[in-house]
Parts: structure tokens; sequence; C-alpha cells
């Protein structure tokens, strides 16, 4: 059975600080469900850029916020080493 690569994020995290259900957010994103925000919370999916950034406002955290180790890696790849 093949394994579901996930990827770490603070979503439900940052949602929970503010107060808001799964619902509200979909409803917010305009979204038929709250399915949607389920898989981006569980890392099955991830958010399109312009609902990431959606997220970071009703969140109130910078985009990288919510996604950092995936930012922390790409950041790692893309910078030379300044230290080489």
């Amino acid at each position: 059975m093949p394994t579901i690569s996930t990827v770490s994020n603070r979503l439900r995290l940052y949602r929970e600080r503010v107060g808001l259900r799964q619902t509200d957010i979909a409803r917010l994103l305009d979204l038929q469900s709250a399915d949607r925000i389920s898989r981006w919370e569980h890392g099955i999916a991830m958010p399109n850029v312009t609902n990431l950034f959606k997220l970071a406002v009703l969140y109130k955290v910078p985009p990288q916020e919510l996604y950092g180790e995936l930012f922390d890696t790409i950041n790692g790849t893309v910078l030379p080493n300044e230290n080489a």
C-alpha cells in the first residue's frame, strides 16, 4: 500500500488561536465544504497561493509562518551557504 507524503504546517494552530472552526474558514474562503481545510491541516494537500495569502490574512501571520518547515527547507536550498 503506498504511503501518503504529508507536509508539516501550522494551519490548525493558527486557526484555533483566532477561534475559528474549519467550517468558518471554508465559508470565508468561499469553499463548498471544510473537507479541503481538513486536508490542508493534515498536510495531505496544500492551498493554492491565493488561499495561502487569505489564510495568512485571516490568521494575522506572514504566509511563511503557516508552512515554517517547508519555508526553511526551501530557504536553505535557494540561498547559497554564506559559511562555505
